[in-house]
């Protein structure tokens, strides 16, 4: 509610050449990151904390008038001298007289890409093509894709900027429905493949089968597994929703005996999705397909019920999770969308980019000295941080979507169905259970102060990305990888390194574990929790239906992957990690 009354920054800035342009906080703290290169001492943080700082005050003395860019410059050196850094003051002071005796004037290209730069890339004779490929891919995209402030700030550790090695990408797409799966679900993942770089998602493709003559969930697999091997996606199959998806509908139903064909329509929908749960999991397949897709399995009351059928359906993908198998639980909850995929939901359909925070990190910055409320007021900067990443990866899209003249007419477009700009901005906290640990003594499992100083971190990065995204017309929300981690290697994080909305304690009881996701995820509305299991001895595929159960009336959990501890509590590897 404080929101909608508090004042915000000047929405338009009067220019030295009569234009009226939109305010944007980002070229302050790009200009000031300039700055401190000027200085030598290049700190992205820092310029963005400040301009922050330049964002408050420069609201309070605007009072709602439309400021010109001498005003906000004068304010910005004020400001920046007053919160202790003259000598970079003085550095942004004289590039704007040096601006005004050009007369250039201060834009874009000339603030984030000097024309005169090159990019140099160095590498040790021997080194394989692909990682040479791979590297200048990444280096492309730092410079083309990103300003040199958010580069500098990957490079110190603050910002895991993923998919640099496709920048011309979305992160990851929700599959809309072939009319005849079978024929065109190769079709349609090539023509995903020219636009998607990582993940595709599938909603529902039992209602799909069902609505055939004849199902067959082996054809089906079959072709999903040659359509992703070719294509280098992962697959991401949700299978047993409450709801059905938007374009399922209903079979044909008469006012004769309709409750007893919807019965039936939902039996059959539960054996195909039961059906497609084991030809995906099945260990002996022609091609392994366990690290090409993963299986969403949805949870609702009526999957508790005893001696049903999804009862049993339950207790057979628990035995299939506690041998390995790529498979999360995610619970339909009533008035809460519908999760299919890190990010994504029905009304959210693509993943622009995952950026990860580095929470330890961000502790290890100059003031913070061990205080929680201190780090909890920086927050905000790294989180504005991850947000300008976003903002600068969809204009970047945009620019190539300007530029499609050379394509054929019938290439897909991100612009279609406004695919851009539904997409969301997926911000990963990495080491939440580690930094927590670090301030409170505690992980986060233990409940009290820990828990709740996790709570306001979680907090506080909602409520600023969600702010500031709006402003910027960019949806955002909190979330983490499946595997925990956003790196490319097989071995399971350190604890520090653990990206997403869980606990990382393998030592930890299961109902602190449960306990403390349900919290974060509550805050979120997003997240996956990694339980980890009892060390000494295995449970029962009941006993992990009874857990499932009490995590659905006990808690807000969105999404569990069941974690089996083989090392050290903050140092662990699992078989499901490796597979994909």
């Amino acid at each position: 509610m404080t929101d909608s009354f508090s004042p915000g920054p000047p929405a338009w800035v009067h220019k030295r050449d009569g234009q009226i342009v939109p305010f944007d906080a980002d070229k302050i703290s790009r200009a000031l990151f300039a700055a401190s290169e000027e200085l030598g001492r290049p700190d992205a943080f820092l310029a963005r904390e400040l301009a922050d700082g330049v964002v408050h005050f420069l609201t309070l003395e605007s009072e709602g008038t439309t400021p010109t860019t001498e005003q906000i410059a004068e304010v910005v050196i004020k400001v920046v001298r007053e919160l202790g850094q003259p000598a970079l003051a003085e550095a942004f002071a004289r590039f704007g007289r040096e601006r005004v005796r050009s007369r250039t004037g201060w834009t874009e290209q000339s603030e984030t890409h000097p024309v005169s730069s090159e990019v140099v890339l160095r590498f040790a004779r021997g080194t394989p093509l692909s990682a040479v490929l791979a590297s200048c891919m990444c280096e492309y995209a730092l410079q083309s894709v990103f300003t040199r402030d958010l580069a500098a700030a990957q490079r110190a550790g603050l910002l895991t900027l993923t998919g640099l090695e496709m920048p011309n990408k979305l992160a990851g797409c929700l599959l809309g429905p072939p009319l005849d799966v079978q024929q065109e679900l190769l079709a349609a993942l090539s023509e995903l493949r020219r636009f998607v770089g990582c993940f595709v998602v599938f909603d529902g493709p039992e209602y799909l089968l069902t609505a055939q003559d004849r199902p067959d969930a082996g054809a089906f697999v079959r072709d999903l597994t040659i359509g992703l091997r070719l294509t280098g996606l992962q697959g991401i199959v949700n299978l047993n929703s409450t709801a059905p998806p938007s374009w399922a509908g209903e079979l044909a139903e008469g006012p004769l005996f309709a409750g007893q064909q919807r019965k039936l329509h939902s039996e059959q929908l539960g054996e195909v999705a039961n059906e497609l749960a084991k030809e995906l999991l099945r260990s002996k397949l022609a091609i392994p397909i366990a690290r090409f897709v993963r299986i969403d399995w949805h949870l609702s009351e009526r999957d508790f019920l005893e001696d049903s059928a999804q009862r049993e359906r339950l207790r057979q993908l628990a035995r299939l999770a506690l041998e390995g198998a790529p498979l999360a639980f995610v619970f339909d909850r009533p008035r809460r969308p519908t999760a299919l995929a890190e990010g994504i939901d029905r009304q959210h359909p693509a993943v622009l980019l995952t950026v990860g925070l580095h929470l330890p990190q961000l502790a290890l910055q100059p003031g913070i000295d061990g205080d929680p409320a201190k780090f909890l007021s920086k927050l905000g900067s790294l989180a504005r941080l991850a947000l300008s990443a976003g903002v600068q990866k969809r204009e970047y899209l945009r620019r190539l979507e300007r530029s499609r003249s050379h394509l054929p007419a019938d290439a897909p477009a991100l612009t279609n169905g406004f695919l851009l700009d539904r997409a969301r901005l997926l911000v990963a906290p990495v080491g939440l259970d580690s930094v927590v640990h670090s301030f409170i003594k505690k992980g986060l499992s233990t409940g009290g102060a820990a828990l709740d100083f996790a709570r306001q971190i979680v907090q506080r990065l909602r409520d600023v990305l969600r702010q500031d995204g709006r402003t910027a017309h960019l949806d955002t929300c909190l979330d983490g990888p499946f595997s925990f981690h956003l790196g490319d290697s097989a071995d399971a994080p350190l604890a520090e390194n653990v990206a997403g909305l869980t606990a990382w304690d393998a030592t930890a009881p299961l109902r602190g574990q449960l306990r403390s996701a349900g919290v974060l995820h509550n805050i979120a509305e997003h997240g996956t929790l990694a339980l980890f299991l009892p060390e000494d001895k295995t449970p029962s595929p009941e006993q992990v239906a009874d857990w499932l159960h009490a995590a659905w009336r006990q808690t807000d959990v969105v999404r569990l992957r069941l974690i089996r501890r083989l090392l050290p509590a903050r140092q662990l590897t699992f078989p499901a990690a490796k597979q994909e």
